[in-house]
C-alpha cells in the first residue's frame, strides 16, 4: 500500500513539473526587438527624448541589421508603448545593456527616469549606466555608424584593464540612494574623427550631473576607490625643468581614511602597489638608493595630484568617494547639513606609501 502510494505521489510531483515547463515564458530571438542600448534626452519643450539601438534579425545579412528608434514622451514609462508602434515585433527591455544619459537630460535631473524606469523590475542592476558630454541620440547615431553594439564592452573593458572605477547600475542606484555619498557614471564622448569614446566619469549632486573628471583625474580618483584598478598614469617631472616625463601602472591599491573629530580634519592614507614602465635615462634603478629617489618623486607628485583632486570635488560640492558616509560612520553627531556646508572648506590630508614592483619594460 505505501509503495503504491509512493508511485502516485511521484506521478504528481511529475505532472506538476511538467506543467510548470510548459508555462514558461519563451522568446524566439527573431520574434522579437532586443534593446541593448537605450539613451535618455531632454527635449526642448520638457519632455523626454529616448533613443533605443537593437539588432533586427528579420532582415537580410545583406542588409545593416542595427536598427535605431526615437520617440518622445512626458515620462519614460511610456518609450516602449510608443516605439512598439513602429517594429513588427514585441520591444525587449530585459536585455537592456547600457542606459545613456544625454548630458543636458543629466544635469536637468534624472529623478523622474529612476524611479519610473530604471527600478522596473524587468531591467537588471547589473547592467552598465553612462553619460554623454553630446546628447545620447546623438551619440548613438554616431555608434550605429560604426556597426556595433559593443558599448558595454568598451566600458567594461577600460573597468578591468584601464583608469575606470568598476561600477554597475547596481553601485549607481546605492550611491544615488545613499547616505553622505554621490552618485557617479563612466562618460563617453565623440571625437575627433567621429568615434564615441571612453571620456572619464560623470559625478552627480542628488539627481543632476554636476562634475565631468578628464581621463587624468579619473585615475587618481580610481587610485583611491577601486583596490583593483590597473590605471597607467603619466608625470611630467619638475626635476630642473627638464620637462622629463614618468609613468607607473597601478597593480593594487588599498585606501584609508582617519577622521580627526577634534581638529575637524581627514586623513587619506593610500596604499598604491606600482610598476615603473617608463622612466628618465639618467635612473639607474640597479641601484637601491636611485630607486628610493625615484619612489619619493613618485610620491610627492601623487600626493600633489591627489590633493588637488580633491580640491576640485570640495570646490564643486560633490562627494563621490563618500567622504561624508566615511565621517558619519565614526561621528554620532553628524548632521547632512551642517557636514556639506562644512565640506568645501574641509582641511584633507594625503600620504601616499608607494610600493614599486619592478622597473618595467622601457626606460
Amino acid at each position: 500500500m505505501k509503495k503504491r502510494r509512493k508511485h502516485h505521489i511521484l506521478f504528481l510531483v511529475l505532472i506538476c513539473l511538467i506543467c510548470l515547463f510548459g508555462c514558461s515564458r519563451t522568446r524566439i530571438i527573431d520574434k522579437i526587438s532586443i534593446i541593448h542600448v537605450f539613451g535618455f534626452d531632454q527635449a526642448e519643450n520638457g519632455e523626454l527624448i529616448g533613443t533605443a539601438l537593437f539588432p533586427d534579425y528579420t532582415m537580410s545579412k545583406d542588409g545593416d541589421q542595427i536598427q535605431k528608434l526615437e520617440e518622445q514622451a512626458p515620462t519614460s514609462i511610456l518609450f516602449v508603448p510608443k516605439m512598439s508602434e513602429y517594429t513588427s515585433t514585441p520591444i525587449e527591455l530585459a536585455k537592456v545593456r547600457v542606459l545613456l544619459l544625454g548630458r543636458n537630460f543629466a544635469e536637468a535631473g534624472i529623478q523622474d527616469m529612476v524611479r519610473r524606469l530604471i527600478l522596473n523590475p524587468q531591467i537588471g542592476t547589473h547592467i552598465q549606466i553612462a553619460g554623454s558630454t553630446h546628447s545620447a541620440g546623438e551619440t548613438l547615431t554616431k555608434f550605429q555608424k560604426e556597426k556595433s553594439l559593443t558599448l558595454a564592452e568598451r566600458l567594461q573593458q577600460n573597468m578591468q584593464g584601464q583608469y575606470l572605477p568598476y561600477m554597475t547600475l547596481h553601485d549607481f542606484l546605492n550611491d544615488f540612494y545613499g547616505e553622505g555619498v554621490d552618485a557617479y557614471v563612466p562618460m563617453v564622448t565623440i571625437d575627433e574623427k567621429d568615434r564615441v569614446k571612453i571620456d572619464g566619469i560623470g559625478i552627480f549632486k542628488g539627481d543632476k550631473l554636476k562634475l565631468h573628471l578628464n581621463p587624468d583625474q579619473t585615475t587618481l580618483f580610481s587610485y583611491i576607490e577601486d583596490k583593483r584598478t590597473q590605471a597607467t598614469y603619466k608625470m611630467v617631472l619638475d626635476d630642473k625643468n627638464r620637462g622629463e616625463i614618468v609613468t607607473v601602472r597601478a597593480f593594487h591599491s588599498k585606501s584609508k581614511w582617519d577622521w580627526d573629530q577634534k581638529k575637524e580634519r581627514i586623513n587619506l592614507r593610500l596604499q598604491l602597489q606600482m610598476t615603473l614602465t617608463q622612466y628618465p635615462d639618467r635612473f639607474d634603478l640597479k641601484k637601491e638608493q636611485v630607486v628610493m629617489e625615484m619612489k619619493k618623486l613618485i610620491e610627492e607628485k601623487l600626493e600633489k595630484d591627489l590633493g588637488n583632486l580633491l580640491g576640485t570635488l570640495k570646490e564643486n560640492g560633490v562627494d563621490p568617494l563618500g567622504i561624508g558616509n566615511i565621517v558619519r560612520s565614526k561621528d554620532r553627531t553628524w548632521e547632512k547639513a551642517a557636514f556639506y556646508e562644512q565640506y568645501p572648506t574641509l582641511p584633507i590630508s594625503v600620504n601616499v606609501d608607494l610600493k614599486i614592483l619592478h622597473s618595467g619594460l622601457e626606460g
